[in-house]
Parts: C-alpha cells; structure tokens; sequence
C-alpha cells in the first residue's frame, strides 16, 4: 500500500527531502544519546553485533563485513544528535581503507533528511573504493534515505519495509500570526537592490519562487536515482510512484530494490562470497551463481563458440554483470546484454591472440582464463622479457670473463736457450709471420714481450 510523502522547507529557507516520522526520529536521537553516555567503548559496541569499526562511533564489523547505520533525521553536517552525510560518509570511507573488511552495508531505517549534500554523499557512495558498498532497508528508505540507497550495487528489504518518496512537496510555516498575536511586531526593510528579497509565499512571485526551489531539487533526485539504478529519469518517474512509499514487494517489482531478505542473510553473503575467492566458502548471494576461480583451469574452453554456459563457467563475474543490467530492464534488454558481453568477451581474446607469441603459450592461457585484458598480458610479456634480459646479460659478462687468455705466443724465460732479450731476438729473426704482425718494427716487438714478461699486458682472445 502506498503511503503519501513531502519535502519540506523550514523558516531559514533550507530544502529537506524527508518523510515525517517523529517516533523514528525520537529513537535514532535516543541511540546517539546511549551511545554518548557510555562508559567504555564496550558498552558502545553492546549497542549493535559485531565489533566497532575503528575511528567510528556506531559502524560496526560482522564478519568482515562492515554495517555503517543510516538512521532518523539526517543533516548535511556532524550533529552529536543526529546522523548526517558528512559521517555516513566518513564511516564508508574508512570501512574502505580498513584491511579487515571485505565490503560494506548501509543499515538504513530512515525517513530522509537535508538536500543540501545528499547528492554529493550519493555520488561519493557509488565511488568510494573496490569493496561493494550494499543496502539494507529493515524499516524506511524514505525520501533522501532512498536518494542514498540507490547508489548501492544491490538493495535488499526487510519484512515491513517501506521504500520511496521520490519528489518534492514544500511545507512552509509561516510564524508570523502567531508572534504578532502574542504581542510582536515584525518590521522589515528590504533594499531597493533586492526587491525579490522577502516575497509573500501567498503571492503569485512568492509561490513561484517556492515552486522553483523544489522543482530543481526534485528533478536533481530523479536524475540522480535514475543513473544509480541504470534506468531513465522517464522510468522513475512512471514506476517510481512520483513521491509514494511502497512496501518491499511492490518496491521489488517496480524495480526500485533488488531483493527481500534480511541483515543476517545479506552479511553472510557478502563475507561467504569472498571466502569463495579463496576457495573456503560455502555461502553466496540469493538469485546469483558464481563459480571457482580454479574452474577456468579444470578444463578447457572454445571461445570461438562462446555460449551464455560456458561464460558462466569461466567468467561468474561477467554473468553477475549481466544479470545485474536485466534487472533493471526489460526481458528484450536481456537478450541484448548478454550479446554484447558475449561480443564484449571474444574481442578480448581476439585481441590476446594478435599479441600472443611463441614460449608465452601458459601466459596467453591464463590471461585467457582469468579476464586479463590484452594490455595487461603485453605488461606481463614485457615483465617476463625484462627478467630473462636481466639473466642473459649477466652470462655474456660471465662469458666474457672466461674468455679473457693468455696470448697465444709462448712466454720466454731465461734457461731456455738465453736470455729473453736474446730468445726474442731469435724469434724475430726466424719468424717471418711476427715480423709481419708489428709492421716490421722490432722495438716494438721487443718492449711488447718486456711487458708481457712483466705482467703489464695480456691478450683477451675473443676469437670463437
């Protein structure tokens, strides 16, 4: 059943998109309050599982999984009562760069809150690191609460949740009547500069002013859910319900949540499709099939024929991509998904086989398997020939070392037929080929084999 929703402007003029809900509100400011008054960081993470994640004040970590609440009213800026943007953020942030957790949940019962930063606490969510950042709705997603929801990869609900309240209506207290009837007298003086200043909201100019203000703020909120949720901004607008609220089921099947389930269930699919990278797993999310990343290498693949079959077998994370993107269309859109990642797919290959090389056949094979693209298998081609060139260079200097000789002419010694003045004498006489070698120049004969006797020369033979 759908329930009716506003957005409101407050007498300083700042937009809200949100659901009154003053219970809801009550409780997230009464959890704060618990959370403050603690003793010890114990009694802190006795509020909720798991334990706290560090640097924060109410996320916590089950699992390896980190649950960042969205709760109550939420503000653009810090409040020791209230959540806002600025921690959702913060807390999403350092769940990122926390080794311990393997992805994120946002655990939201809100109604919404402030305009002013949701758009920016959306984009960042959608942005925020290589961990998956899901969505829990266990009680609202109203309003700047859903605004923040729809950047999650995936959106489950709990029983009795209500999801919703995209678009704008302005509710704007005039207070003026009753100061006036107790006594006070407003006085206003609005320079001639700015006669547009301080407009009656019961005024046609006054209205339209009103009117301009939630227009832009509301087309901003279905834009921004249309590109989160991969349909068009036309789409919300004719399935999103144009500012209702719609129990889980029917929020499921207008398109707007991914699933129905509960927080236990949605941690233990994230924590166990993880382990399944690391082959301990057993659990796995609701509706998704993934395989082992060892399955590419039990046998083997014709890519040439690829089928819908066998890319699930070999690449689970493609086929997670494509069923993602039908949900979010048609049946007809399906057929065209898979297509273009199968497509998508062969022209990876094709493009290894053009770069592929002989002796990389083992490198070409799991650049294959494993969903390398063709610039990453060129890196590691190139990685593989510097490390080899590195070890062929070092035995050329090896080589080079053991080929350093003696020269080939025999050393002359004394004892052996004269001195090795006189033997050098008679080598030169009788050797017509010496002779030849230094151009004819007997001291240069001479003063090389005193050198040699000496020790201060020898002959590298390169030859061979």
């Amino acid at each position: 059943m759908p329930f009716e929703s506003t957005m409101q402007v407050d007498r300083s003029g700042r937009i809200w998109a949100m659901r009154p809900d003053e219970m809801m509100i009550a409780q997230a400011v009464r959890q704060r309050e618990a959370a403050r008054s603690a003793q010890s960081t114990e009694e802190v993470a006795a509020l909720a599982d798991g334990e706290i994640l560090d640097g924060s004040d109410f996320a916590r970590v089950v699992d390896g999984v980190a649950v960042v609440p969205v709760r109550g009213l939420l503000l653009r800026q810090f409040s020791f009562y209230f959540w806002s943007y600025e921690e959702i953020a913060r807390d999403v942030a350092r769940a990122q760069a926390d080794p311990a957790v393997r992805a994120i949940v946002l655990d939201i019962d809100s109604g919404g809150g402030m305009v002013a930063g949701c758009d920016d606490c959306t984009r960042f969510l959608r942005e925020s690191g290589d961990k998956p950042v899901e969505a829990f709705v266990g009680g609202t997603a109203a309003s700047a609460a859903y605004y923040l929801a729809s950047a999650a990869s995936r959106i489950t609900v709990g029983s009795g949740a209500m999801v919703g309240s995209v678009g704008a209506v302005i509710e704007y207290i005039d207070m003026e009547p009753l100061f006036e009837a107790m006594g006070a007298r407003i006085v206003r003086v609005v320079a001639e500069q700015s006669p547009n200043k301080r407009l009656d909201p019961e005024s046609p100019e006054g209205k339209a002013e009103l009117q301009a203000l939630v227009d832009a703020a509301g087309q901003e909120f279905v834009d921004t859910v249309a590109e989160m949720r991969g349909v068009t901004s036309a789409e919300v607008l004719d399935r999103f319900g144009q500012g209702l609220v719609f129990d889980g089921a029917e929020a499921q099947r207008r398109g707007m949540v991914d699933a129905r389930g509960t927080m236990s269930g949605v941690i233990g699919a994230l924590s166990g499709a993880r382990d399944m990278e690391t082959g301990s797993g057993l659990a796995a999310r609701t509706n998704e099939t993934a395989a082992p990343a060892t399955a590419a290498k039990e046998t083997s693949m014709n890519w040439e024929d690829l089928t819908l079959a066998g890319l699930r077998e070999h690449r689970a994370d493609l086929v997670t991509e494509i069923e993602s993107a039908a949900k979010s269309g048609a049946a007809s859109d399906t057929e065209t998904a898979v297509a273009a990642a199968l497509e998508k797919e062969r022209s990876r290959v094709a493009a290894i086989d053009d770069i592929a090389r002989p002796g990389a056949e083992d490198m070409v094979a799991k650049a294959k398997a494993e969903g390398w693209t063709a610039e990453t298998l060129a890196l590691e081609m190139v990685k593989a020939d510097k490390a080899k060139g590195a070890g062929y260079v070092a035995d050329l200097a090896a080589q080079d070392d053991a080929a350093a000789v003696v020269p080939k002419r025999p050393t002359l010694t004394e004892g052996a037929g004269g001195t090795p003045e006189e033997q050098a004498e008679a080598a030169w006489d009788r050797d017509a080929d010496l002779r030849a070698e230094f151009g004819g120049n007997k001291d240069a004969y001479l003063k090389f084999q005193e050198a040699q006797a000496s020790g201060r020369v020898r002959i590298l033979n390169r030859a061979g």
